[in-house]
């Protein structure tokens, strides 16, 4: 009888997002300056707005309070291009065990839970 190694798959892309509204209307896309490493379910911070040119500006959020929408994919920046990634920003319902929380303490992952709120953003545990 063989044995098989015991195989952990990790979580997936957008695997967090429980709902959003209907016609990606929950969806922008987002803009981050080169040099940036991106995981899926960061929190971002919005910067500046769009244009003609660029989708709006994002960073990657150092505080909870600063917390205005959550990265849906990953990448990593290119040199003088950035990285173009899709974002949740508005009336969606995410997974917080799944959300990459980074480096915020637990106080600042309830702030970032109550920022998000304000946009619509429901995060469940």
């Amino acid at each position: 009888m063989s044995q098989f190694p015991v195989q952990t798959e990790k979580a997936h892309p957008t695997e967090f997002v429980l709902s959003e509204a209907a016609g990606q209307r929950s969806r922008d896309n987002g803009y981050l300056a080169d040099p940036t490493t991106l995981r899926p379910g960061q929190l971002l911070t919005a910067g500046a707005a769009a244009t003609t040119d660029r989708p709006q500006t994002f960073t990657i959020a150092a505080t909870g309070a600063n917390a205005h929408a959550i990265a849906l994919y990953g990448g990593q920046s290119v040199p003088v291009d950035g990285l173009r990634v899709a974002v949740l920003t508005r009336d969606a319902e995410v997974n917080g065990r799944l959300l990459d929380w980074g480096t915020l303490s637990t106080a600042e992952q309830v702030t970032a839970v109550a920022t998000l709120a304000t946009k619509g953003i429901i995060v469940r545990f």
